[in-house]
C-alpha cells in the first residue's frame, strides 16, 4: 500500500504546483481569449471547408475530427514543459531522488490534460450547433469518456517526446509541432486513413489518436458495440505503450545522469 501512496502523493503535489504555475501565466480571460479562442477558430476553419465542398457529410467528418484533435493539440505542449525543470536548474535534484523523475514531470504538466479536454469539449458543445452537426445527448457520455481517453493517451506520448528533447532543448517547440502535424495528417482527422498506403495506415495505428477517434466516430454513427470496443481496446493498448516508452526514456536518462554526471546544475 505504501508503494502506491508515495507515488500518488508525489503526483498530487506536482500537479498542484503545475496548476499554480499555469494560473500565474494565464488568467481565465487571457486563456479564453487566447488559447481557447484560437483552437475554436482552428476547428471552425476546417469544418468550413466542408461547406465549401457543399457536403453535410464532409462538414461532420471535418468537424468531429478537428474537435477531437484539439484535445491532442492541447496535450502535446507537455513535451515542451519537461524542459522547464532543466531551465530552472532543478532537474539534477529530481534525478537524485530515489523515485522516477517522470512522476514529478508528469504531475507538473498534468494541467495540459485539462487544457486539451477544454478545447475538445468546448468545440463539441459550442460549435456543433453552428455547423449543424448532431451529437445526440444520449451518446454524449460515451463521447466524453472517449475524449478523456484520447487526451490521456496523447499526454503519455507527449511525455515521451519531452524525454527526447530534454537533452536537445532547442527542439522543444519543433518536436510537438511536428507531432501535431503528423497526427492531423495521418490519423483520420480530415481525410480517411483509407486513402493512404497500407504501411502508412499501420504506422498511424501506433499514434495516440487514431483508434480513439475511430471509436468516437463509431459511437456517433451508431456502429456496433463490438467495433467500438475493439477501437477502445487498441487505444488503451497504444496509450500503455507510450507510457512504457516514457518510463523507459526517463529511467535511462536518470541512470545515465547519475552515472556520468551529464545532468548538471545549469539552466543551459
Amino acid at each position: 500500500m505504501t508503494r502506491l501512496v508515495q507515488p500518488l502523493r508525489i503526483l498530487r503535489y506536482a500537479a498542484l504546483s503545475g496548476f499554480q504555475d499555469f494560473g500565474s501565466t494565464w488568467t481565465p480571460w487571457t486563456w479564453a481569449g487566447g488559447l481557447f479562442l484560437r483552437m475554436m477558430a482552428q476547428v471552425a476553419f476546417f469544418a468550413s471547408i466542408g461547406h465549401l465542398l457543399a457536403s453535410d457529410a464532409q462538414v461532420e467528418y471535418l468537424f468531429i475530427g478537428n474537435a477531437v484533435v484539439a484535445a491532442a493539440v492541447g496535450c502535446l505542449t507537455a513535451a515542451t514543459a519537461t524542459t522547464w525543470e532543466r531551465g530552472a536548474g532543478t532537474l539534477p535534484l529530481l534525478v537524485a531522488c530515489p523515485t522516477s523523475p517522470l512522476l514529478v514531470l508528469m504531475g507538473r504538466s498534468v494541467f495540459f490534460i485539462a487544457n486539451g479536454l477544454a478545447f475538445s469539449l468546448g468545440a463539441l458543445f459550442l460549435l456543433a450547433p453552428v455547423f449543424d452537426v448532431s451529437i445526440p445527448w444520449a451518446r454524449f457520455p460515451a463521447v466524453f469518456a472517449l475524449v478523456v481517453l484520447v487526451t490521456v493517451t496523447t499526454y503519455f506520448s507527449a511525455t515521451f517526446l519531452g524525454g527526447l528533447v530534454l537533452n536537445a532543448t532547442s527542439a522543444r517547440r519543433t518536436v510537438p509541432q511536428v507531432a501535431r502535424m503528423v497526427m492531423m495528417a495521418f490519423c483520420g482527422v480530415s481525410v480517411p486513413r483509407s486513402v493512404f498506403p497500407a504501411p502508412v495506415r499501420r504506422l498511424a495505428g501506433l499514434l495516440p489518436l487514431t483508434h480513439g477517434l475511430d471509436a468516437i466516430r463509431g459511437v456517433l454513427d451508431g456502429a456496433a458495440a463490438a467495433t467500438v470496443l475493439d477501437d477502445i481496446g487498441l487505444e488503451v493498448l497504444v496509450g500503455a505503450g507510450w507510457l512504457a516508452l516514457s518510463l523507459l526514456t526517463f529511467q535511462r536518462m536518470a541512470d545515465a545522469g547519475r552515472r556520468d554526471g551529464s545532468i548538471v546544475f545549469s539552466s543551459a
